[in-house]
């Protein structure tokens, strides 16, 4: 037991000392968060610490079907490293997201080491917010005394809907941020549309919401349950296969979770039934207008084809349609598994169910999908996945830095060969000219010799 205990100290020794001398030099090792706009991760290592190489690894927390974290080479200029991940190109994660990063280092003797992994949480520095907690809920907020209590109830009241009334249930604690206004909210989400009063991003289980403080106990309570019904619903229908949802059963599922309709959409709902001026059911499977108001007509038109599913078949099959969508089936595939009827069926059977005449539909085409290649989602809400930065080429590294790279060399370098092996056979050609000359003076005679052979002969 001894000499196998000798044994390992060996082996563990060399490892040992060989990382002491960074870990005992990391003088700073910090990030800097410019919310919204950047993260400068920062490196600072005791000037007798010699490296050749550092890369910085960073992650961040968030549902994702594939290993998301970055790995990034820094330049190696001193013993001060930096790097700046520039929010404002890729587009950034919410407020409360957790960011971790660690750096690889190698010294010029070769040895390499890992920084302890360390954790920041995104914060909104702007304001000084408020916290309150119901069971896998939290809400922030930071303007009107009341704001926090009154939406906290209501997210509650919606959750307890969603859950009896349609059978989908909370997979994750869910994180809430309210703003005294949109444009505050915008303001802490790159990229987001102008008309947007609240952001739900499913893959960080966060919402955000803009919310004046005198609305708050209306179009507040209604909003917050129509964006904890979308994180909710993105929690449940979670795919990596690429399964995604049309945009009328994801805003229609969403405005049925408000409880009973508002005015607006009733009288929106009560206007395309006297106008016959409903949308094609098909062409709200994709985004919606950009204008507020068409938009809005777009989502009580999914209000209403949702009611109708939900009120004629029942929450079990919306399960089931959500479940089917989720393993990769197209809108008209998972329609007909489900309710016996594709997207044109759908459609013809909700205006009868409202009392409007058929429309006519002409022949759709075999929609076309991606079977073995998952895609990502559609969201409303800007990407924030993380664009790793192309690395710096080493001015030393002679080595092609791609495969165009590497064919251009060889493209080059062939037509160098062949221009050489040209000039060589033109001057092979050349001087076996010159010598066949020479040879040929060298065997006619000369005048002198004919003169020479006449005075003989004489």
């Amino acid at each position: 037991m001894k000499g196998v205990r000798f044994l390992f100290l060996m082996l563990w020794w060399p490892l040992v000392a060989a990382q002491t001398p960074f870990a005992s030099s990391v003088v700073r090792n910090e990030a800097l968060v410019h919310f919204p706009q950047d993260i400068v991760f920062q490196l600072d290592l005791d000037p007798s610490v010699t490296l050749t190489e550092a890369v910085l690894t960073y992650d961040v927390a968030r549902f994702s079907c594939l290993e998301a974290s970055s790995s990034v080479p820094v330049a190696v200029t001193g013993s001060q490293l930096a790097w700046t991940w520039v929010m404002s190109r890729s587009g950034n994660p919410p407020p409360g997201t957790a960011v971790s990063w660690h750096w690889t280092l190698t010294d010029d003797a070769g040895n390499q080491f890992n920084t302890p992994s360390q954790t920041i949480v995104l914060t909104d520095n702007r304001f000084e917010w408020k916290q309150l907690t119901n069971g896998r809920i939290t809400l922030h907020w930071y303007e009107g005394l009341n704001v926090g209590p009154t939406l906290l109830d209501a997210a509650v009241a919606g959750l307890t809907q969603l859950e009896q009334e349609m059978g989908i249930l909370l997979q994750d604690d869910v994180t809430i941020f309210i703003y005294d206004s949109s444009e505050a909210m915008r303001d802490a989400i790159l990229y987001v549309q102008d008309w947007a009063g609240g952001v739900a991003f499913d893959e960080y289980n966060t919402i955000l919401m803009g919310v004046p403080p005198n609305i708050a106990d209306t179009w507040g309570r209604t909003t917050i349950r129509h964006e904890l019904a979308h994180l909710v619903l993105g929690q449940v229908g979670r795919s990596c296969v690429g399964g995604s949802r049309p945009t009328w059963l994801e805003e229609g599922l969403a405005v049925y979770a408000e409880g009973e309709p508002t005015e607006e959409v009733q009288q929106d709902i009560a206007n395309g039934i006297a106008d016959n001026s409903f949308e094609p059911v098909r062409s709200l499977n994709g985004a919606f207008p950009a204008h507020s108001t068409a938009a809005g007509i777009a989502y009580s038109q999914s209000y209403s084809v949702v009611a109708f599913l939900l009120e004629t078949y029942g929450q079990e099959k919306m399960q089931q349609f959500v479940a089917v969508l989720s393993a990769g089936e197209d809108y008209d595939n998972a329609l007909e598994t489900v309710y016996g009827f594709n997207v044109d069926g759908l459609e013809q059977a909700w205006r009868h169910s409202i009392g409007v005449a058929d429309r006519a539909i002409p022949p759709t085409p075999t929609p076309l999908m991606a079977a073995a290649i998952p895609t990502l989602h559609p969201l409303a809400p800007p990407q924030s996945l993380p664009t790793t930065v192309a690395p710096t080429r080493n001015p030393e590294n002679t080595a092609p830095d791609s495969a165009a790279g590497s064919n251009a060399d060889t493209t080059i370098f062939l037509v160098a060969l062949t221009l050489c092996c040209l000039g060589f056979l033109l001057l092979l050609l050349l001087v076996f000219v010159l010598w066949r000359r020479s040879r040929k003076r060298r065997e006619e005679p000369s005048i002198k010799d004919f003169a020479d052979d006449a005075d003989e002969n004489s």
